[in-house]
């Protein structure tokens, strides 16, 4: 799996778009060699991977589902954005890592979509492409502990140790799940 830099606009027309996105901001931590703080450009969730492109900087990234380990609605950074923590190990080649090599093996890269508006068409467009590309290795685990007769709910809080119940509530105070009450995404059916 990879991650890419784009030095040119992609042709999503070929590329089964499922939802594109105007004046979306991105912000990449550990940051990009010369540009600190938000990109601004046009994201297209298409069914292989998503794509962010700026033509101010005439650069973007292409990023494939696989790689993406948590994707979620975040209220952080003073506006609701999508958080996406890529797998472990993957970074963008021109990614200011830290020097010492165990902080380096420590760090993830984190990307933050911030939509000028729309953030739950996005996370709902990103939720179906992830689930047209299950991580295989995950699956294959899953296939070989079928057998077994453990079974432990993890909605069961007292099936977890203090860390993991602090980590839990770190969690819910962050991530905002999408929810169709109130009429609060009434827009998403005319923007498929």
């Amino acid at each position: 799996m990879t991650v890419t830099l784009l030095q040119e606009a992609p042709d999503v027309s070929t590329l089964k778009p499922r939802h594109i996105q105007k004046d979306t901001a991105l912000l990449i931590s550990p940051p990009l060699a010369g540009h600190e703080g938000p990109i601004f450009g046009e994201l297209s969730v298409c069914e292989d991977q998503f794509y962010f492109y700026s033509e101010s900087a005439k650069s973007g990234i292409a990023v494939q589902y696989p790689d993406i380990i948590i994707h979620a609605i975040s209220r952080q950074e003073g506006q609701p954005n999508i958080y996406c923590q890529l797998d472990a190990g993957l970074f963008f080649p021109n990614q200011q890592l830290p020097e010492d090599e165990q902080e380096r093996e420590e760090t993830v890269t984190e990307l933050r979509l911030i939509p000028r508006d729309g953030g739950a068409c996005i996370y709902m467009a990103m939720s179906e492409c992830t689930e047209l590309h299950p991580d295989e290795e995950f699956m294959a685990e899953q296939g070989a502990y079928s057998d077994e007769e453990y079974y432990a709910d993890p909605s069961d809080e007292a099936e977890l140790n203090e860390m993991q119940q602090a980590a839990l509530a770190h969690l819910e105070s962050v991530f905002e799940q999408p929810t169709m009450n109130g009429h609060k995404y009434d827009d998403i059916e005319e923007d498929k």
